[in-house]
């Protein structure tokens, strides 16, 4: 069963705003101001922060934006991608991360989570005599 939190619903509230804010700008140029362009990315980055409530590994992918990837359900994907467009169509500047590839996102205990790799044992499990 899945219910809606209250902070789910206030991200909404606020992406829906940003982006008729994104809307609004004069039509002479589409770049956002920096200001408003922090306030997206800081969104995006509450809403990929949150659990991703999933009910099988379908339900979650990684997230491509903002910042490196973390495990997101697929409905958290799609509250990004308003954001996402807003700020790429306001010409907001993008800081490059050192990113290293995402492992396999998978649903754990109807939450989306990384499937990390086991650690080696030291001397990369050869027995030593």
């Amino acid at each position: 069963m899945r219910r809606a939190s209250a902070g789910a619903e206030g991200l909404s509230a606020v992406a829906f705003a940003l982006f008729t804010v994104g809307l609004l700008a004069p039509a002479c140029s589409n770049k956002m101001d920096p200001k408003e362009c922090i306030k997206v990315k800081e969104t995006a980055f509450e809403t990929i922060n949150q659990a991703s409530v999933c009910s099988n590994d379908a339900d979650c992918k990684p997230s491509e934006w903002p910042g490196c990837a973390k495990p997101l359900s697929l409905a958290g994907i799609e509250k990004i991608k308003p954001l996402r467009e807003a700020f790429t169509k306001g010409q907001c500047e993008e800081t490059k991360l050192d990113c290293k590839p995402p492992e396999r996102v998978y649903c754990q205990e109807g939450l989306c989570a990384f499937r990390y790799k086991p650690a080696e044992p030291p001397g990369g499990g050869m027995k030593i005599e």
